[in-house]
């Protein structure tokens, strides 16, 4: 078991612009959130850590979740921040799930 500790008081930077996640990106079946029906989209954030490296992750979160005009280099904070784990037919998956970003003031 992968126990990752997540600091949400920390900000987060932002790798790559939000983009929809896909069901099934070959007919274009946008995922969407189990409990709201929102569509969901993944940002690349990296997550800083004290005398290492910083861990990079894609999160997964309602699009109603993505502050608006989101950037490459901008720093937030993440509400609901999961790192979720399983297996699925003799498969091990692991996500970073969250339920909205905050952008934070420079």
């Amino acid at each position: 078991m992968l126990v990752l500790p997540i600091d949400t008081a920390r900000p987060l930077l932002v790798l790559g612009e939000p983009a929809p996640q896909f069901k099934d990106r070959a007919n274009g079946v946008v995922a969407t959130d189990r409990d709201t029906g929102a569509p969901l989209a993944e940002v690349s954030l990296a997550l800083p850590v004290e005398g290492g490296a910083p861990q990079l992750m894609r999160v997964s979160l309602p699009q109603p979740g993505v502050p608006a005009g989101l950037t490459m280099g901008a720093l937030v904070k993440a509400t609901g921040l999961l790192f979720l784990t399983g297996e699925k037919n003799g498969r091990t998956w692991q996500i970073f799930r969250a339920q909205a970003l905050t952008a934070v003031k420079g």
